[in-house]
């Protein structure tokens, strides 16, 4: 008598294609199942191993490896970076409207944004910040983060010791510095037109002695930014 064989269907879902094999239902068949699950498994661990993600570098400041030890120095410049990163915010919104700013009837971007730069400059000489206690290197980027490899006897990196690289000259780094720089140079703007339009150019009523005090408590403001400006440039206290 014949013998008939039971087909039975097995579906696999490998990644997103689903296979579909008719298998006899012998004693072999059990044997192709374990062989196409061990497929399977072997291509889920490949697939999985593709989608870990690559082990990526701790970022580092330099200025942090270089006060390593001195915990007061580092609190002192996690503020300092705070402080930068908070008035960058301020500041970028003036640097924005500048390079949008379109003039009209020969207006410059000082001239017209001449309130809020005021204000900027008066925040920072009158504010609760002591600014002219910063220091250059926290107020620029002085160095950059570089990476000191050991190698095995088989050439492969064995360690990575990371260490301060100087930057001469230095970038902008937080940009404290270069705001700063950049607020004293509209307030310098502001003053020459003031002095070119006359002392009632800032008076809504035109009157010439509104207009002097305004330019003399404008003056007392901008000696006292400069003077911040140039106490962080020749701060190099370590």
């Amino acid at each position: 008598m014949a013998t008939h064989l039971k087909l039975v269907t097995i579906t696999y879902r490998c990644m997103h294609d689903t296979l579909c094999i008719g298998i006899p239902s012998t004693r072999d068949s059990l044997e192709q199942k374990q062989y196409m699950e061990n497929i399977m498994s072997e291509n889920k661990e490949a697939e999985s191993a593709e989608e870990e993600p690559k082990e990526e570098e701790l970022p580092f400041d330099a200025v942090d490896l270089m006060l390593e030890g001195n915990l007061q120095a580092q609190i002192n410049y996690s503020m300092v970076k705070a402080l930068a990163k908070a008035f960058d915010e301020k500041a970028s919104i003036l640097i924005n409207a500048e390079e949008n700013f379109q003039p009209e009837e020969d207006e410059s971007f000082a001239e017209v944004a001449m309130p809020e730069i005021e204000a900027m400059a008066q925040a920072v000489v009158d504010g609760c910040v002591d600014f002219s206690k910063i220091r250059f290197w926290e107020a620029c980027e002085t160095a950059e983060v570089a990476w000191e490899e050991s190698k095995d006897e088989s050439g492969e990196v064995a360690q990575r010791i990371p260490y301060g690289n100087p930057l001469d000259p230095p970038r902008e780094g937080n940009r404290l510095l270069s705001n700063l720089e950049k607020i004293e140079s509209w307030m310098k703007e502001v003053h020459k037109i003031h002095e070119e339009k006359g002392m009632g150019w800032v008076s809504p009523y035109g009157c010439p002695e509104d207009g002097q005090q305004a330019y003399d408590n404008r003056a007392k403001c901008l000696e006292k930014l400069s003077k911040i400006v140039d106490s962080i440039n020749s701060n190099f206290d370590a």
